[in-house]
């Protein structure tokens, strides 16, 4: 399946000119990243990106808190290192977008996001991140929590679905004390 997508993308990128060939470059997106501000900078600059430009090769510059410009060659390393600390600080829990579960520690969407006047341009944002990472083949650590996939997946639509099979992923004690009630 892995291959089966990489060989898509690769076509895809192919069809929308986005392939460094002998007769054409790819257009290439420029961003400049304050390390102390790297969520802000990267938020302002890419949400506005349209689809195929997402898809694109973005070139990032960092830039640290005295304001100069860090060396680093970009061939992905630098946007790599970008994108991953990034997904980091999106899904850090004391941002508020997501939480975690108890135990485990497993991500779901906060139910207090909505405190950030923008929460769901961030969480738009959020899914253009892992949409880029995933088709550019970079590998993140994200732990999302069962009962969030399967909302995702669309599997409370099914007949034998039952959300209290769910609630362990959310929170174990409390599915054992209700279980112990019953």
């Amino acid at each position: 399946r892995v291959l089966l997508f990489r060989n898509m993308v690769t076509k895809e990128k192919e069809k929308l000119g986005l392939v460094e060939t002998s007769s054409a470059s790819p257009h290439v997106t420029h961003i400049t990243i304050r390390r102390s501000r790297m969520l802000e900078d990267g938020y302002e600059q890419l949400r506005q990106l349209s689809q195929n430009a997402m898809k694109g090769v973005i070139r990032v510059k960092f830039v640290n808190d005295l304001g100069v410009d860090e060396a680093g060659i970009d061939q992905d390393g630098v946007f790599k290192e970008f994108l991953e600390e990034i997904i980091k600080k999106v899904f850090d829990p004391a941002l508020n977008l997501f939480k975690t579960t108890s135990g485990d520690e497993r991500l779901y969407p906060s139910p207090t996001s909505y405190i950030h006047e923008n929460y769901l341009q961030l969480f738009e944002f959020v899914g253009k991140m892992l949409g880029k990472a995933v088709y550019e083949g970079i590998v993140v650590d994200v732990p999302f929590a069962s009962f969030f996939l399967s909302q995702l997946l669309g599997h409370h639509h099914s007949v034998f679905y039952s959300s209290v099979d769910e609630l362990p992923s959310l929170d174990s004690e409390f599915y054992k004390n209700l279980t112990s009630i019953k």
